[in-house]
């Protein structure tokens, strides 16, 4: 049986499609042929988390951020999806926060708990809202500059009662 040249082409087609498919799925980290344990994550802000930031037990990275949705239509809550890529026991009273460096992008922090049970595929773990760095930061100057800016009120003042005597 002979193939014509448009059989041949259609068939370098579809294969190179395939191909082109599960090559651009296993650079995004994807893979097809096993199923990779998947967590859930309820936060009330997300701040500058994105899609495919790191997921970190004790600065170890065990996962991504795989995709964000809204728990309801006012966005009361954002239901995170994290996809494991190793093989970890995370116990049941562990938390989730998102964390991130002074420079660079945030990620999800894992404390892990003490209890002898683990989440399995599917289970959501629980949250907290930690405002990270740069909100410890920024709570502790606001004071300072609440005091700068008064003190630079009542030496306004001085110069105008000097300015108003000269």
């Amino acid at each position: 049986m002979k193939l014509t040249n448009e059989t041949k082409v259609g068939l370098l087609a579809i294969v190179s499609i395939v191909v082109l498919v599960l090559g651009f799925n296993f650079l995004k980290g994807k893979s097809l042929f096993s199923k990779t344990p998947v967590l859930y994550a309820e936060f009330s802000n997300i701040g500058t988390l994105e899609k495919s930031n790191q997921v970190k037990i004790n600065g170890l990275p065990v996962g991504t951020v795989f995709a964000m949705t809204p728990k309801d239509m006012e966005v009361n809550k954002i239901i995170v999806e994290i996809h494991l890529s190793r093989e970890v026991n995370i116990p049941k009273n562990s938390v989730a926060f998102i964390d991130g460096p002074l420079v660079g992008g945030s990620f999800i922090n894992i404390t892990k708990g003490d209890a002898n049970t683990y989440l399995n595929s599917g289970d959501t773990i629980s949250t907290k809202l930690d405002q990270g760095l740069i909100s410890d930061i920024k709570a502790q100057i606001t004071p300072t500059i609440t005091r700068v800016n008064e003190t630079l009120d009542s030496l306004k003042l001085t110069i105008g009662a000097m300015n108003d005597i000269f």
